[in-house]
Order: C-alpha cells, then sequence, then structure tokens
C-alpha cells in the first residue's frame, strides 16, 4: 500500500479521478503507483485517510504550466 509522500526529496505529483467528472485530488507520490496497487491518501473528512486501488495510468500534456500530467483512475478500496 502506498501513502501520500509527505516529506519528498524528488516526487511525481498526480491527479486522481474517480471518473471523468469526479477527482478525488491532486497527491504527491515516491514514484508513480502501478495499476493493482492501492494508494492511501488524505482524507477531507474525520477519516484519516482514503484507500482507493489504482485501475489506470495515464500521462497527458496538460498546458503550458504543467507539461505533462500524470493521471490516476481509481476505484474506492474495500
Amino acid at each position: 500500500m502506498r501513502s501520500t509522500k509527505q516529506e519528498a526529496e524528488m516526487t511525481i505529483r498526480c491527479e486522481a479521478w474517480l471518473n471523468e467528472k469526479q477527482r478525488v485530488g491532486e497527491f504527491e507520490f515516491a514514484s508513480v503507483p502501478r495499476v493493482g496497487e492501492t494508494i492511501s491518501v488524505p482524507a477531507q473528512k474525520d477519516e484519516e485517510y482514503v484507500h482507493y486501488r489504482v485501475e489506470d495510468v495515464t500521462h497527458r500534456a496538460a498546458g503550458q504550466e504543467h507539461p505533462s500530467t500524470t493521471y490516476l483512475f481509481v476505484a474506492k478500496a474495500e
């Protein structure tokens, strides 16, 4: 299980999405999570972390400010 990187020397920023319209958030990891892995990200409510299973990883051009962005498409882990 991977957790977001709090203090990082070198990290990769990833956007996590449940689907095309439901963004989970933007998080930093020590390396790109792989399909099938579970990631743990800080919760916005009472829970400490929320766990998601990575279903797809995509790298796309995102404009001048961010030449490329890594997208994680996830599902809630059981």
